[in-house]
């Protein structure tokens, strides 16, 4: 018999061919007929099942892909990645539509009029790459590498850009971030040394039961989750955010509060849907906390709003109260009201004084609660930096940092990944620059056009959405050993990315790659645009490389998990038409600059190195988890408390280990491409929480976060056993070593340097 679709999706599933669902319930089973059974078995051969990682959105979910006669035939969710626990939403599911769609960019392109014209022709990889190294040469030799930019836009699998570009000589590879959501993640980084805070929400969890075995914990803990300006019903890359918030409502009673200007599809379903004013997302914070702070009382369980043994692990707990509190006697210029008080919210917010106080003693009376920001206005505000520093201090003062259900910093535990595979090491080589007629010395790093230019060097993540004032003015160096050197950005490489959309305002960006100098030659001199798909950058572009689509490129995902996980996006088909491989693409162009005289590249780190895709993929995985053993309970007990954990699951738990007591590690068997493959595409080592704190004991364990002190950090540039500290410690010292020279960004709120704790400014608007 012709097994139908509907009949094979009905049957599928059974083991053994033997037994099926009846049509008289779900829970109703008959038996096959042999007919049925052979058809089954029948249909299910000829196809190849590939782990391998979405990119068809930022939440990359796990998918598995059957494979029939080389071609990706069906997409299904992988069950073995808790990131989307055997789910696929219609967009992952569709993925064929992107790879086989005809449309996409299936040959290398030459442009052949003028920019932004959109015409092209036809050319070969020897032509497009010759084309991109000489040009790359020449802009070498006449300016120096750091005029070059290598923007590897919003998807991964970009690591062989950084290190080919690192090793040609450019600090500047960027991503996508800092047009994304840098306010949202400041107070994260400043306080924690992560990015990301989401609800303790991923499910299953590997956890250590009490008798020592792993177990699966499928149970939602979080009793109350604040989203701010955040829509996961919707639009989020945190796949089990969206799942999991039914999940914990369901079974859980977890209240969800929505502050939302508009009417989300998760504000729709929330217990509270609060709407201020658009931008006022840290005058909201600010005044939970104030009120926190007034109302707490140890005594009163329906007032215990403070965990008062957070300070254990605290640092600068008095100078940021005291700063924070100054404000209090201040009268705000613009309502004349004290600030953060109540009253003052109510006006600034447009939000009832009734909502503002029951928001925040719900937030302080629910234990555990996740207070969790998003990219829709504290992402995109200035005063987003406040925001997000006092949405981070509310989670860590109530106890709900960390906790099991509570708020997790998601960067700081997820599996480390891209070891030395990413070439940052060429960022520390000695380069010599002149300047004013005299040779200064210092590392490449330090020509970076944002770390030590005059406008943003704690940007952390590159201004992408600067780039054309830098495409237009040049760059200025103030600070460190390069100071006074300036130089021009004449090549800009773009690789899925569509920054002459999204980077800024649009016209400035096309007003800059066409600008064209007294002679009629572009000012930019070389732009490429690297892809599979054809986007509107590409119309600018000299030349237009196709990149293998997600389905046909190898490297990994790990997106912002809850604790170490790692999973293969495996190339499940071969290369379509002329595309090429990110690490193709490194080679070739490697290999190219060599041979036109760049000894800067050097043949043992690209050709003679990485033979094919899955040796840099398993240099990526060297380092993997690579964060430390820290948390209750204890991942594995049998190891030292505080050590790096490096190698696979199986091996560290099985101990067929080596413990290096000097350099603190356990390393187990290494994590490969073809260990992955055996285990269904995916690596996960066990969950802990309170990762601050010993396991055994109510004390720091010195381990976790990722801070200059390893404990939790109120204040950013502060002296203790006689060494600089604090993550605004070294930007100061820039500063303060250029003779107080102010960067632009920090003129425009009226500060002189980086404040060294709480600190307030309004925001500035954009007309």
């Amino acid at each position: 018999m012709k097994l139908s679709r509907r009949r094979f999706i009905k049957y599928s599933g059974i083991l053994g061919g033997t037994t099926a669902l009846s049509g008289s319930g779900l829970l109703s089973l008959k038996s096959l007929t042999p007919t049925e059974a052979e058809a089954v078995e029948k249909a299910m051969k000829g196809y190849e099942i590939k782990y391998t990682a979405d990119a068809m959105c930022p939440a990359e979910c796990g998918h598995e892909m059957w494979i029939k006669d080389g071609k990706i035939a069906k997409i299904y969710g992988n069950k073995a990645v808790p990131m989307n626990d055997g789910s696929a939403c219609a967009k992952g599911a569709s993925g064929q539509q992107l790879v086989y769609s005809p449309y996409r960019l299936k040959h290398p392109m030459l442009r052949v009029g003028e920019r932004g014209e959109g015409r092209f022709r036809r050319i070969s990889w020897d032509e497009a790459i010759d084309y991109i190294a000489k040009k790359l040469t020449k802009i070498k030799k006449k300016y120096g590498p750091e005029s070059v930019i290598m923007d590897c836009g919003d998807v991964t699998d970009r690591t062989q850009y950084y290190r080919l570009f690192f090793a040609y000589g450019t600090p500047h590879c960027c991503e996508h971030g800092a047009i994304c959501d840098t306010p949202r993640r400041h107070g994260p980084k400043l306080i924690l040394g992560g990015k990301r805070i989401e609800p303790d929400l991923m499910r299953p969890q590997l956890v250590r039961q009490p008798d020592g075995s792993l177990k699966k914990n499928y149970e939602y803990k979080t009793k109350l989750i604040i989203y701010n300006g955040w829509n996961p019903f919707v639009a989020t890359r945190i796949f089990y955010e969206s799942r999991g918030t039914v999940g914990a409502q369901v079974e859980n009673g977890c209240k969800v509060i929505v502050v939302d200007p508009a009417l989300s599809n998760t504000a729709s379903k929330a217990d509270m849907w609060l709407s201020p004013r658009a931008g006022t997302d840290g005058d909201l914070f600010a005044a939970m906390l104030r009120y926190i702070l007034e109302n707490d009382n140890p005594g009163d369980k329906n007032r215990r709003y403070i965990d008062w043994n957070m300070k254990k692990f605290v640092v600068g707990w008095d100078e940021f109260m005291n700063e924070f509190k100054s404000w209090w006697k201040k009268k705000d210029p613009i309502n004349g009201m004290s600030y953060y008080s109540l009253d003052w919210a109510a006006n600034r917010t447009g939000l009832p004084k009734s909502e503002i106080k029951e928001v925040a003693h719900l937030f302080g009376i629910t234990k555990p609660a996740a207070l969790i920001w998003g990219m829709q206005s504290p992402g995109h505000h200035y005063n987003g930096y406040s925001c997000s520093i006092i949405g981070t201090v509310l989670n860590v003062i109530t106890g709900n940092f960390d906790a099991p259900g509570g708020a997790i910093d998601t960067e700081l535990v997820k599996a480390s990944k891209g070891g030395s595979a990413k070439g940052k090491k060429f960022l520390k080589r000695k380069v010599k620059r002149t300047i004013n007629g005299k040779v200064v010395e210092g590392k490449q790093k330090e020509l970076h056009m944002d770390l030590y230019g005059s406008k943003y060097p704690a940007a952390w993540d590159d201004a992408v959405a600067d780039f054309p004032n830098a495409f237009e003015e040049g760059v200025e160096l103030r600070y460190g050993p390069f100071r006074g050197h300036r130089y021009p950005i004449k090549a800009y490489l773009l690789r899925t990315g569509n920054s002459v959309v999204t980077g800024s305002a649009p016209w400035r960006w096309e007003e800059t790659i066409t600008a064209k100098d007294s002679s009629g030659n572009y000012k930019l001199d070389l732009m490429v645009f690297i892809d599979t798909l054809n986007l509107e950058s590409a119309l600018y572009a000299d030349i237009i490389l196709p990149e293998a689509s997600y389905a046909e490129r190898m490297s990994l995902s790990d997106i912002y998990p809850s604790h170490q996980m790692i999973y293969n996006r495996d190339a499940v088909i071969k290369p379509l038409y002329e595309c090429k491989t990110p690490t193709d693409i490194m080679l070739l162009l490697s290999k190219k600059l060599y041979d036109l005289g760049d000894r800067d590249i050097d043949p043992k780190e690209f050709w003679k190195k990485y033979r094919n895709e899955e040796d840099f993929t398993n240099e990526m995985l060297t380092p993997a988890p690579g964060r430390p053993h820290v948390g209750t309970p204890l991942p594995y007990p049998k190891y030292p408390e505080g050590y790096k954990l490096i190698g696979t699951p199986d091996s560290l738990e099985k101990g067929d280990v080596k413990i290096d007591h000097e350099k603190k590690k356990v390393i187990g068997k290494p994590v490969t491409v073809a260990w992955l493959r055996k285990n269904n595409g995916v690596a996960i080592w066990p969950m802990s929480w309170q990762r601050y704190k010993k396991h055994d004991a109510n004390e720091p364990n010195k381990a976790f976060p990722k801070t200059s002190t390893k404990m939790i950090e109120f204040i950013w540039d502060f002296e203790q056993g006689g060494k600089r500290k604090g993550q605004y410690s070294r930007y100061n010292k820039l500063i303060e070593e250029a003779g107080g020279d102010t960067p632009e960004g920090l003129k425009e709120i009226g500060f002189r340097k980086f404040a060294k704790t709480f600190f307030w400014f309004e925001t500035k608007w954009n007309p």
